[in-house]
Protein backbone atom coordinates (compact mmCIF):
# COMPACT_ATOMS: atom_id res chain seq x y z
CA UNK A 1 0.00 0.00 0.00
CA UNK A 2 1.53 3.23 -1.07
CA UNK A 3 2.49 5.82 2.07
CA UNK A 4 -0.14 7.84 3.66
CA UNK A 5 -0.52 11.65 3.18
CA UNK A 6 -1.98 12.58 6.62
CA UNK A 7 -2.64 16.04 5.94
CA UNK A 8 -5.75 14.76 3.83
CA UNK A 9 -7.01 12.83 6.77
CA UNK A 10 -10.60 13.11 7.40
CA UNK A 11 -12.65 11.77 10.48
CA UNK A 12 -16.08 10.46 8.97
CA UNK A 13 -17.28 9.83 12.80
CA UNK A 14 -15.71 8.48 15.55
CA UNK A 15 -14.76 4.73 14.24
CA UNK A 16 -14.12 5.61 10.51
CA UNK A 17 -10.91 7.68 8.79
CA UNK A 18 -10.26 8.18 5.34
CA UNK A 19 -6.65 8.19 4.37
CA UNK A 20 -5.31 9.25 0.65
CA UNK A 21 -2.68 7.58 -0.63
CA UNK A 22 0.27 9.29 -3.02
CA UNK A 23 -2.02 8.35 -5.78
CA UNK A 24 -4.29 10.16 -4.79
CA UNK A 25 -6.70 7.30 -4.06
CA UNK A 26 -8.86 7.63 -1.13
CA UNK A 27 -9.06 4.51 1.56
CA UNK A 28 -10.88 4.15 4.44
CA UNK A 29 -9.86 2.40 7.99
CA UNK A 30 -12.45 1.55 10.85
CA UNK A 31 -10.53 1.87 14.56
CA UNK A 32 -10.79 -1.40 15.85
CA UNK A 33 -9.15 -0.71 19.08
CA UNK A 34 -6.55 2.09 20.73
CA UNK A 35 -3.94 1.07 23.27
CA UNK A 36 -0.93 2.26 24.60
CA UNK A 37 2.71 1.25 24.56
CA UNK A 38 6.33 2.89 26.18
CA UNK A 39 4.22 6.10 26.58
CA UNK A 40 2.62 6.57 22.97
CA UNK A 41 -0.63 5.88 21.91
CA UNK A 42 -1.78 3.52 19.08
CA UNK A 43 -4.32 2.40 17.20
CA UNK A 44 -5.38 -0.90 15.02
CA UNK A 45 -7.15 -0.13 11.67
CA UNK A 46 -8.63 -2.43 9.54
CA UNK A 47 -9.84 -1.06 5.72
CA UNK A 48 -12.77 -0.77 5.59
CA UNK A 49 -15.55 -1.26 2.38
CA UNK A 50 -17.93 1.65 2.16
CA UNK A 51 -19.88 -0.02 -0.78
CA UNK A 52 -20.22 -3.24 0.75
CA UNK A 53 -20.63 -1.36 4.32
CA UNK A 54 -18.34 -3.96 6.06
CA UNK A 55 -14.61 -5.05 7.14
CA UNK A 56 -12.40 -5.89 4.72
CA UNK A 57 -10.85 -9.49 5.58
CA UNK A 58 -7.17 -8.34 4.52
CA UNK A 59 -5.96 -8.06 7.86
CA UNK A 60 -4.45 -4.69 9.48
CA UNK A 61 -2.34 -2.10 10.53
CA UNK A 62 -1.26 -0.37 13.50
CA UNK A 63 -0.43 3.29 13.52
CA UNK A 64 0.94 5.70 15.95
CA UNK A 65 -1.44 8.55 17.32
CA UNK A 66 0.65 12.10 17.26
CA UNK A 67 -1.49 14.84 18.71
CA UNK A 68 -1.24 18.64 17.76
CA UNK A 69 -3.44 21.68 18.12
CA UNK A 70 -4.72 23.57 14.83
CA UNK A 71 -4.76 27.54 14.49
CA UNK A 72 -7.66 27.78 16.43
CA UNK A 73 -6.43 25.46 19.47
CA UNK A 74 -8.32 22.57 18.78
CA UNK A 75 -6.88 19.16 19.08
CA UNK A 76 -5.88 17.26 15.91
CA UNK A 77 -4.83 13.74 15.99
CA UNK A 78 -2.29 12.13 12.91
CA UNK A 79 -2.61 8.59 12.60
CA UNK A 80 1.27 7.34 11.51
CA UNK A 81 1.78 3.83 10.41
CA UNK A 82 4.63 2.40 12.50
CA UNK A 83 7.47 1.35 9.71
CA UNK A 84 9.94 0.34 11.95
CA UNK A 85 9.63 -3.79 11.39
CA UNK A 86 10.78 -4.67 15.28
CA UNK A 87 8.28 -2.05 16.86
CA UNK A 88 5.74 -3.05 14.42
CA UNK A 89 6.06 -7.13 15.99
CA UNK A 90 6.02 -5.55 19.27
CA UNK A 91 2.96 -3.35 18.90
CA UNK A 92 1.36 -6.60 17.01
CA UNK A 93 2.13 -9.04 19.88
CA UNK A 94 0.45 -6.43 22.30
CA UNK A 95 -2.46 -5.92 20.42
CA UNK A 96 -3.53 -9.71 19.88
CA UNK A 97 -2.68 -10.21 23.41
CA UNK A 98 -5.23 -7.16 24.27
CA UNK A 99 -7.53 -8.68 22.11
CA UNK A 100 -7.75 -12.27 23.75
CA UNK A 101 -8.28 -10.56 26.81
CA UNK A 102 -10.83 -8.38 25.25
CA UNK A 103 -12.93 -11.99 24.16
CA UNK A 104 -12.02 -13.59 27.71
CA UNK A 105 -14.16 -10.87 29.54
CA UNK A 106 -17.26 -10.79 27.17
CA UNK A 107 -18.10 -14.61 27.14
Amino acid sequence: MSEFNNEENLEMDEDLIIFETEDGEEVTFVIEDYFFYNGDEYAVLTEYDTEADQVKDEGSIICKIETSEDENGEEIEEFVPVEDDALAEKLIEIANAQLAEDEEEEE
